[in-house]
């Protein structure tokens, strides 16, 4: 039953892309708008509460759906927002909760918040999520605490700098005799690590865009943006890395969280968007690693489970050419098995999908693979060219007597849709969801 349950809630958080009627990613702002209108709309299935606020002043927001004595039913925790740059993952959020309510008068939607409860936690970043839907964008995943990046005593003095005017922090490459990079044999827009076990020589330094403000021979270490939430949980928490936190759980968006949750006692599955993902491919059994005093592998029952859901997922559609992803410790996912000991579940939700070569171009495969590559490819074939600057030459102050110059891939675009496209990315995997038309949770 329960293992049903989660796959009509990841079938249901696709189809919601489709119903929601708007034209791009919402803001904050719009965030907190669309979730009073669930609330005022659906009274009755419905209650939104703010757990607390974070550095930044915002909402941290809690919607439970359900029906009769909610905290008694079995429930999924659905969490959104684990990454400030993964603005995807809170549109799933939000528009799973307006999709679920728009056919909660269907007697099987009945049926189902009268025997499972929703808690939705939309947007656990919104601090970094609103750099999106600023002057000048770039992937923030830190909130609004200040803090010491680089240690150095200083705080916030050397962030990014837009110096060719954009409004988007790109990438600078540098011809250097001990560069790292080198041009791809088959697009020379994307810069990929030259192989030096194959006699491969570097010919560019590749950094993000800006100034080495503090002089210290880093460049953007020190910026705004403090912790991030998918670093500051308690598993294997990445202690004195950037990003991270003075300790783990420091900041409130990840205490009020994790304080609600342990409270939720019939939460026993959570699904979370970011770009870890685990459904694509089911976790594997790792007899060692399951049996350590310290767990740090899933038992292998767990593991049967896991194939199981991954198998359904990959059947609606949300499987095919995904990444391969490895949590790096303090995320939210790890926590949610290792530390909260229920099934805990992770999707990005799109990436781009794998781009055969166009034989009416001429193109050709790909002699390396790369993502970036291919997503370039991909993006072309699907006439989408707002994605990519083409690199200048800037005459930079820290590099005299260097060819600098500034382009490259624009941000979010890898891991965000052009809006316009959501809609159209779920209808691909509505007939696989018609396999589910008659499902009954039993």
């Amino acid at each position: 039953m329960r293992i049903r349950l989660l796959t009509l809630l990841l079938c249901t958080t696709f189809l919601s892309s489709i119903l929601v009627a708007q034209t791009g990613y919402s803001d904050y702002a719009k965030q907190t708008s669309r979730l009073k209108s669930i609330a005022n709309a659906n009274a009755s299935t419905t209650k939104l509460v703010s757990l607390g606020k974070t550095s930044g002043g915002k909402d941290i927001w809690m919607l439970t759906i359900g029906t009769g004595e909610t905290s008694s039913h079995p429930a999924i925790a659905v969490v959104g927002g684990t990454e400030g740059s993964h603005i995807l993952g809170t549109e799933l959020a939000i528009g799973f909760a307006e999709s679920l309510l728009q056919n909660s008068n269907s007697d099987s939607i009945k049926a189902v918040l009268a025997k499972t409860t929703y808690y939705v936690f939309p947007n656990m970043s919104p601090d970094a999520m609103e750099q999106y839907f600023a002057a000048i964008k770039y992937e923030r995943l830190g909130n609004a605490s200040v803090t010491d990046d680089d240690r150095d005593g200083k705080t916030n003095e050397d962030p990014y700098d837009d110096l060719d005017g954009n409004g988007k922090i790109t990438w600078m490459r540098i011809e250097s005799p001990v560069g790292e990079y080198k041009t791809h044999p088959d697009d020379p827009r994307i810069l990929i690590k030259a192989d030096i076990t194959k006699g491969e020589k570097g010919k560019y330094l590749l950094l993000s865009e800006g100034m080495d403000n503090d002089k210290d021979g880093v460049f953007n270490e020190d910026g705004d943006g403090g912790v991030q939430f998918n670093k500051n949980l308690t598993y294997k928490h990445p202690s004195f890395s950037p990003g991270s936190g003075e300790f783990p759980v420091s900041e409130n968006e990840s205490r009020v969280l994790l304080d609600q949750l342990f409270e939720l006692f019939n939460i026993y599955a959570v699904i979370s968007f970011g770009t870890n993902n685990n459904l694509s491919s089911p976790v594997s059994y790792n007899p060692a690693a399951a049996n350590q005093r310290i767990v740090a592998g899933w038992l292998e029952a767990d593991t049967k489970v896991s194939s199981l859901v991954s198998d359904l997922y990959n059947k609606t559609g949300g499987g095919k050419d995904a990444p391969k992803t490895t949590a790096m410790g303090g995320d939210f996912v790890s926590w949610g098995y290792y530390h909260f000991a229920r099934f805990s579940f992770s999707t990005p939700g799109w990436w781009p999908p794998k781009a055969k070569p166009d034989t009416t171009k001429k193109e050709k495969a790909f002699t390396i693979d790369d993502a970036s590559a291919n997503f370039l490819r991909w993006s072309a074939q699907q006439g989408i060219n707002d994605n990519y600057t083409d690199w200048k030459a800037y005459t930079h102050p820290d590099f005299p007597n260097q060819k600098v110059e500034i382009g490259g891939i624009d941000p979010f675009v890898m891991s965000n849709p052009p809006y316009k496209l959501v809609g159209d990315l779920v209808k691909n995997i509505l007939i696989s969801l018609l396999n589910y038309q008659h499902f009954n949770p039993q």
